[in-house]
């Protein structure tokens, strides 16, 4: 009789398991953000399943609120292309072989942290905010660019990544350099 018991505990044990494989899990549907839970950077939207949450301030906090989709509007005529204007950031003299200057670059209303540097090769720049989080990066001993904060490291010359935790290079600037000073194309 005790047999026959272990048995059906068993079996039934068995068949739970298999359906439990088997069918679809309720934990991967439901999202792992609610309405309502802290978050941290105001602004930040997100999509979990179906649903678009967006951090915002409510009494004080930084909560997740669920909002609704907005339809993008269809448009039959082609966006206007991307305005770029040429910048003089330095006089020539100013930047030896083997020397980078961190300037502030205003275009367009908006300001622009730049690194620039003159090596054998030609004359280089850089937008100095790591593509990690955003700090400032400057030029280590090594003569690569080094994020002050998480120290990511860049190459000087083609602002690849060196070595994380960035993952994705310097944004860089078109250079020209003619009567006496170098200009940016931002």
């Amino acid at each position: 009789m005790t047999d026959v018991s272990r048995r059906k505990v068993l079996s039934l044990l068995a068949g739970g398991f298999v359906a439990f494989l088997a069918s679809p899990s309720a934990v991967d549907a439901m999202p792992t953000i609610r309405a309502g839970d802290i978050c941290k950077k105001l602004g930040r939207r997100t999509t979990e399943g179906n649903k678009t949450f967006e951090c915002v301030n409510s009494n004080g906090k930084r909560v997740w609120k669920r909002v609704t989709a907005t339809a993008q509007p269809t448009s039959t005529t082609q966006p206007a292309a991307p305005t770029t204007s040429e910048v003089k950031v330095l006089d020539s003299s100013a930047l030896t072989v083997g020397k980078s200057e961190n300037v502030v670059v205003n275009s367009g209303g908006r300001n622009f942290a730049v690194v620039v540097t003159r090596t054998s090769a030609g004359v280089f720049a850089f937008n100095r905010a790591c593509t990690h989080q955003g700090t400032l990066v400057t030029v280590n001993s090594l003569n690569q660019l080094e994020c002050i904060s998480h120290g990511s490291l860049f190459n000087l010359t083609t602002g690849a990544v060196i070595e994380g935790p960035a993952s994705r290079a310097l944004t860089s600037y078109k250079v020209t350099e003619r009567s006496g000073a170098i200009y940016l194309t931002l």
